[in-house]
């Protein structure tokens, strides 16, 4: 049994110990939840420069029993006004990735190679456009982007407030939600003036091994200082550019 559902159930046999014969049952979507989730969704969605530090764990499932955990880590700068970098280490490759409202370019540090493709636009084109056209996902675009802001209510079936907690120094709120597929938690700052989103994990309950993905964030800043430049890819001298690969549909 899930987190989410394990603790959906202890609220419904606390309800039905308030007394005989009531039949009240506790909400399916936490109201505490909700306003908690949204309270950190408006914050990115009002935002319109934002900075933060990401370290992503991930798990693969070998011959159905064997669980090899993958990580990810990077920085990301978002101005929706004027474009997107992030900075990304996968083993021992390192990415970047500039987008300047026209072009988007992929710069291999370690082999100095880019590749470079023509998306005008904004950030929110830049998702849907590198996702269609070169089976590419962006860096936790789903945190930074406004229109995925309500998306964590909207898909889940139960949401739970599990109460208070600490993630690393910080107290957080912590939340658990689900739906048929998934099973993921939410941990959010206690700060009223800053409910910044510490830490994401997604089970996959139906999978064997029960996968997981893990997501930690650090060092937002809803103000960062945007150097000139910061967008724009320059290749050096001996930079090699590359064909853009062919997404998998292709």
């Amino acid at each position: 049994m899930s987190l989410v559902r394990s603790t959906l159930t202890g609220c419904f046999f606390a309800v039905s110990l308030v007394g005989i014969g009531q039949t009240e049952e506790a909400p399916k979507i936490d109201p505490v939840a909700a306003e908690t989730i949204e309270r950190a969704g408006a914050l990115l969605a009002q935002a319109e420069n934002i900075s933060v530090r990401w370290f992503v764990a991930y798990d693969e499932i070998l011959d159905g029993r064997e669980k090899l955990t993958h990580m990810r880590s990077g920085f990301s700068l978002l101005s929706r006004e004027d474009g997107y970098y992030a900075h990304v280490v996968d083993g021992l490759d390192t990415r970047e990735m500039y987008y300047d409202g026209t072009t988007l370019a992929i710069h291999d540090v370690e082999k100095d190679a880019y590749v470079q493709a023509y998306i005008p636009g904004d950030y929110e084109e830049l998702i849907d456009r590198a996702d269609q056209e070169y089976g590419l996902e962006i860096p936790i675009w789903s945190v930074l982007s406004k229109r995925y802001q309500g998306q964590y209510l909207e898909d889940a079936e139960t949401a739970a407030y599990i109460g208070l907690t600490r993630v690393g120094a910080q107290l957080a709120h912590h939340v658990a939600l689900s739906n048929y597929d998934e099973d993921w938690q939410v941990w959010i700052s206690a700060d009223d003036d800053n409910p910044e989103l510490l830490m994401l994990v997604g089970t996959d309950p139906y999978t064997q091994g029960w996968p997981q993905y893990r997501v930690y964030f650090s060092d937002w800043d809803m103000n960062p200082e945007i150097e000139e430049g910061a967008f724009s890819f320059q290749p050096g001298e001996n930079s090699e550019r590359m064909i853009w690969p062919k997404s998998p549909d292709q």
